[in-house]
């Protein structure tokens, strides 16, 4: 069935004639501050909409700034004492921020392939990249948080148009403002593409961090010498909510009263204003999803860290892959090719995708007690090696995609997978990223007040326990993917009727090339063996395809595995054996899969 897509004019119309949308997350909002005017030395006049004509909104939503009117505009009256000559009324977009429900043309391969080198395709399809199982579950875990909204990519779109690092015209105009989105499609995978700088390890490397009044004196210096184009990225205190804007200009106030001017993406067309007193080193904004929802408040102090800057310009290079491959590739880039992190930054990062309004989180939990993750409504943070990567299109935890962490390679955590907030049992898949691997546990089954648990054995595996008090819980499935010898081999397992509080192990055991299910902690139903089913499917560089696949009775109180080795016994259109193990590994039968090609 075709869906209907944001670039269809037809379609479009309809969402464009609603009352409201939800742009989670990059929020904005009238602040209710005074609106004289002043003028950058040299540069055009900061607040000044006159003669501004916005072009077709995502949303009309009564009169907003967008339309020619003055909500949630700023004028300033004091000294403006850095000024990068970046305008919102011609160097913004017209159109207001979006989220995935108006259906966008998002990621493509081929953005991905311009981020990363040729390192993200298969072998053998660099022309028309086709991406490995790690680069295109990647792309979907950044697809799937632009639900909250796009604040990022209009930003750093909008800086490097004005840097002249982009033309315009590439999309249909010489000047930004001019741009029409609807039916842009270039323009929106661009807005996509530029999403995912935050995430990007040369930008996430350059963040500035510090007090509000740190974070000033940074930015005044930036905006003046002009060797760096930043992106604004403002929270909550409690972190409960981020957005991305653009600054421009600061304006002294006097008495230790400063107003950083801002484009703020979901207030086209107007100059607005973040609020820092330097006599207390605080900093406040107000914002909303537009000019009628003006009810979300950033603020911070010197001790919170909700103030950062984003630079641009280490995006003018090509990233390195956070998740691919090292094996063969060289930590240094390499043409088109391609490069990887170097060996002691690397991580696994950890994906909890679902209903973004009600899905359950992640906790982590190491050997000394110590939690992070959302627990009963607040943020933790208390184990050093994993980092919460916190997007700036979360509105907040419970009606937002859940952040993403990231753990040093080869690490294991408990984890518990916590419903307890939920309001309506729910689905959720779970994706481990990391190496050129990925691990994927679909079908989650989550009830209300339901805690499962689960464990990354050496950082290559996933150890899966539901805790479901339903009479037939739903097992989860367990799906892997990597490229091996220029071929994408593509695994899977399922477990058939195992009781509630079973635990089953999928392990990518990479040093000898095998892949292994473990029964132990298994119970069948009704005093039966679980049933368990297992499946390849490997395509080569030439696109040829081959799968397998068998289904096994495992007997997990006698902690039996079974497993095959991807990097030699698939045989196109040969069997494909497959052990069976006991708990101390020795080999006790051998079976085959028959090809079903």
């Amino acid at each position: 069935m075709q869906h209907p897509r944001f670039g269809t004019r037809g379609r479009l119309a309809l969402a464009t004639t609603a009352t409201a949308l939800v742009l989670a997350g990059c929020g904005g909002g009238s602040d209710g501050l005074p609106k004289p005017v002043a003028g950058g030395k040299g540069k055009p006049q900061i607040g000044a909409t006159d003669g501004f004509t916005a072009k077709k909104s995502l949303v009309k939503s009564g009169t907003s700034a967008a339309d020619g009117g003055d909500e949630g505009a700023y004028e300033p009256t004091g000294e403006i004492v850095a000024d990068s000559g970046f305008r919102p009324e011609t160097d913004g977009f017209s159109f207001e921020n979006y989220g995935n429900d108006v259906q966008p043309d998002n990621l493509e391969p081929a953005n991905v392939q311009t981020l990363f080198g040729d390192i993200v395709c298969l072998p053998g399809s660099e022309d028309d990249c086709q991406l490995t199982p790690a680069a295109k579950t990647w792309m979907e875990n950044q697809n799937e948080a632009m639900a909250g909204g796009h604040c990022e990519g209009f930003s750093v779109l909008a800086l490097r148009m004005f840097g002249k690092k982009i033309d315009p015209e590439e999309f249909g105009d010489k000047t930004p403002v001019n741009l029409d989105v609807v039916g842009n499609n270039a323009l929106q995978s661009s807005i996509a593409e530029h999403f995912t700088y935050q995430s990007l390890p040369p930008i996430l490397d350059a963040r500035v961090k510090g007090t509000p009044t740190q974070v000033l004196q940074r930015l005044e210096k930036a905006l003046n010498s002009g060797d760096e184009l930043y992106t604004l990225g403002i929270y909550k205190s409690d972190f409960t909510g981020g957005h991305a804007i653009t600054p421009f200009a600061i304006e002294d106030k006097g008495d230790g009263q400063y107003a950083i001017l801002v484009y703020d993406n979901n207030f086209p067309g107007v100059t607005r204003a973040v609020e820092v007193d330097a006599n207390e080193d605080s900093w406040s904004y107000v914002g909303g999803t537009n000019p009628d929802n003006l009810g979300e408040v950033y603020e911070g102090d010197a001790k919170t860290g909700t103030l950062e800057l984003d630079p641009t310009l280490p995006g003018e290079d090509q990233s390195p892959c956070p998740f691919c491959s090292a094996s063969g590739e060289s930590e240094e880039a390499s043409g088109d090719k391609g490069s990887v992190l170097p060996k002691d930054e690397r991580f696994t990062e950890l994906t909890l995708r679902g209903d973004a309004g009600n899905h359950p989180h992640l906790v982590f939990t190491d050997d000394d007690g110590r939690r992070t993750g959302i627990v009963n409504g607040k943020f933790l943070q208390e184990i050093p090696d994993v980092t919460v990567v916190k997007s700036y299109a979360v509105k907040n935890w419970d009606t937002a995609p859940e952040p993403k962490f990231r753990l040093p390679q080869g690490k294991n955590y408990s984890i518990t997978v916590d419903g307890s907030s939920l309001k309506k049992p729910t689905k959720a898949n779970i994706n481990l990223v990391g190496s050129g691997l990925v691990i994927d546990i679909d079908a989650v089954e989550i009830a209300p007040g339901q805690q499962d648990e689960m464990a990354l054995p050496g950082g290559y595996g996933i150890t899966y326990q539901t805790n479901s008090k339903s009479e037939i819980p739903q097992s989860p499935e367990f799906y892997a993917g990597l490229v091996e010898d220029d071929a994408s081999l593509n695994f899977a397992a399922a477990a058939v009727g195992v009781k509630s509080g079973s635990t089953v192990s999928f392990l990518i055991d990479r040093e000898n090339q095998a892949v292994i299910l473990d029964s132990t902690g298994s119970t069948g139903l009704q005093g039966l063996k679980p049933e368990f089913i297992l499946q390849l499917v490997k395509a080569d560089a030439k696109g040829r395809t081959s799968s397998w696949q068998k289904q096994l009775s495992l007997d997990g109180k006698k902690e039996e595995k079974a497993g095959f080795e991807y990097g030699t016994s698939p045989r196109a259109g040969r069997p494909l054996p497959i052990v069976l193990l006991d708990k101390d590994a020795e080999v006790t039968r051998t079976v085959t899969a028959k090809p079903q090609d």
